[in-house]
């Protein structure tokens, strides 16, 4: 008998209780975003499938090494916007992430389509990934339970990322989960009412 194979949605939280690393795939592939914490644990997720894409809402310097290992490891493409290559340099001056991530890409990972939203503001190259079949949207550090991620971004930062969830992401049906970088989901809906992005 043949076993269906199950989309999934996976979220790991590294040991600091700072971040969530997200798994988006089924039984036999799968993608993580923002990768962090210990490389083995990250590993052992994808042991027993491919690991096809490694992926970045907004990228961090110290995540840089983590990635490369797991791309070494299994044969993962690192995408990363240009716009946050700066920040990879610091990491890594010598090596490339091994596709950038043009406008409106989309990818299919384990019959997940996941479509990037630009939502430049966190970081200048800052993206969200979209999974309409699962009315789901990964966003990092953009967008939480409690609003915007970026809390300590100067005054410029700060207006360019509410002008990308606005145009980004409230556009988005009001049912989708947020999965952020840190904490606990939301949905768009609750998120529109904060009355910060309107005044």
């Amino acid at each position: 008998m043949v076993r269906p194979v199950r989309a999934a949605v996976e979220r790991v939280v590294t040991p600091d209780g700072q971040r969530n690393v997200w798994f988006v795939g089924h039984d036999t592939e799968c993608a993580v975003i923002d990768p962090a914490g210990a490389v083995g644990e990250l590993f052992g997720r994808c042991e027993l499938r491919r690991l096809r894409a490694i992926l970045w809402t907004s990228l961090r310097p110290e995540s840089v090494q983590t990635a490369i290992t797991l791309a070494d490891q299994t044969g993962a493409v690192t995408y990363l916007h240009t716009d946050d290559l700066v920040l990879w340099r610091e990491a890594e001056p010598e090596r490339r992430p091994q596709s950038s991530v043009p406008r409106g890409l989309v990818l299919n990972i384990g019959g997940i389509r996941l479509q990037s939203i630009p939502t430049p503001g966190v970081t200048p190259g800052a993206l969200c990934w979209y999974a309409p079949a699962l009315s789901a949207v990964f966003t990092g550090e953009t967008l939480g339970q409690h609003g915007w991620g970026g809390a300590d971004l100067a005054a410029f930062g700060r207006s360019t990322l509410i002008a990308s969830i606005r145009v980004g992401l409230f556009s988005l049906p009001s049912q989708t989960v947020v999965h952020p970088g840190r904490g606990a989901d939301t949905r768009i809906g609750t998120q529109r009412w904060d009355r910060r992005f309107w005044s």
